[in-house]
C-alpha cells in the first residue's frame, strides 16, 4: 500500500517568521520612515490581491501602500527587500529534514508539499531549506488556481501522486485539515515544525 504524505510549507515544514518584523526590516532597508502606516496599508492590499490570485501581489500591494506614505522607494525595491527579509527569517529544524529524508527513502511513501503562496517564493524556500531533495511533488495554490481549503490544490496533488492513502499535515485547521478531509484524505494538525516528526509517526 502506497501512502502519499503531503505537507504544508509555512508554519509546518519551515518556521513562519514574525511578519511585522519582516516588514519593518524591509521598510528600513528601502528608507520607508512610517513603517507602521505602510505595513497597515500593505497588508490590506496584499491579502486582497493574494486572495483573488492577482498576479504580482507583492509588487501591487507595495505600490498601493507607497502611495499612502511619504517615501521615495520603488515598489520593486521594497519587494526585493521584503523577500530577502522573509527568506533570512525562515528556519527549518534539523528534525524536519531528518523526517523528510527518512520518508523519501521509504519504498511505500511519496512526499509532497501543498502550500498556499506565489510559486517562485514558495519554491525558493524549498530549495534554500534543502527540503526539495526529499519531495516528490509540489503544489502551489497560485498554480492550482485556488487557495486551500478549496479543492483545486488537493485535486492537483492527487493528479501528481497516485496513492492508496493520502495524508495532509499542516498548521492550518481550515486550510489544511478541513480542506484535506473534505477531499476524503486523512489529516493531522500541527502547531509548528517541532510537531512534524510525531505527526508523521502517527500516520505511518
Amino acid at each position: 500500500m502506497t501512502i502519499a504524505i503531503w505537507f504544508d510549507l509555512d508554519g509546518t515544514l519551515v518556521s513562519f517568521p514574525d511578519y511585522g518584523r519582516v516588514l519593518a526590516t524591509a521598510c528600513e532597508a528601502v528608507g520607508i520612515g512610517d513603517a507602521d502606516a505602510f505595513a497597515a496599508a500593505y497588508n490590506d492590499a496584499f491579502f486582497e490581491y493574494f486572495g483573488d490570485l492577482t498576479p504580482e501581489p507583492y509588487r501591487r500591494a507595495a505600490a498601493d501602500a507607497l502611495a499612502t506614505v511619504d517615501a521615495d522607494a520603488a515598489p520593486e525595491s521594497f519587494v526585493t527587500a521584503v523577500r530577502d527579509a522573509e527568506y533570512d527569517a525562515v528556519e527549518t529544524p534539523p528534525a524536519v529534514r531528518e523526517t523528510l529524508s527518512t520518508l523519501a527513502a521509504a519504498d511505500d511513501v511519496a512526499v509532497g508539499v501543498c502550500t498556499n503562496g506565489v510559486p517562485e517564493w514558495q519554491r525558493r524556500k524549498l530549495r534554500d531549506s534543502g527540503l526539495v531533495t526529499h519531495v516528490d511533488a509540489t503544489v502551489v495554490s497560485y498554480e492550482a488556481g485556488a487557495h486551500k481549503p478549496a479543492p483545486e490544490p488537493f485535486e492537483r496533488a492527487e493528479a501528481l501522486i497516485e496513492a492508496d492513502r493520502r495524508v495532509m499535515i499542516g498548521d492550518g485547521e481550515e486550510s489544511d485539515v478541513a480542506g484535506a478531509r473534505e477531499r476524503g484524505w486523512e489529516a493531522v494538525h500541527v502547531d509548528g515544525p517541532a510537531d512534524v516528526p510525531a505527526a508523521v509517526d502517527s500516520v505511518r
